[in-house]
């Protein structure tokens, strides 16, 4: 029982401590929504933002492909991407 206590305290300070990171580098706004300007209080905790970081840097890479066709058929959305790829850099530089 120590054990499982250890290994899931161990997970969520990993998990805080990236999403804490990721936050002082302005990766929020690409791993989850922001906050609106009438809302008191944050959408994604530290630790959601944490978890949420790993998810999408590796749904990024799964789908790479996928999303480089999608952008060379529509040039307008190619900036968008590349902000993406850009976050996508910061984020695996923390993880």
């Amino acid at each position: 029982m120590n054990a499982m206590i250890l290994v899931m305290s161990l997970a969520y300070l990993h998990s805080t401590m990236s999403g804490g990171q990721i936050n002082r580098h302005q990766g929020q706004k690409y791993v989850c929504r922001p906050k609106e300007s009438g809302r008191i209080s944050r959408r994604r905790s530290t630790f959601g933002v944490g978890l949420d970081g790993e998810i999408w840097v590796k749904n990024l890479e799964e789908y790479h492909q996928w999303a480089t066709e999608l952008t060379s058929k529509s040039s307008h959305k190619r900036h968008f991407y590349q902000r993406g790829i850009r976050a996508e850099t910061i984020i695996c530089s923390i993880l």
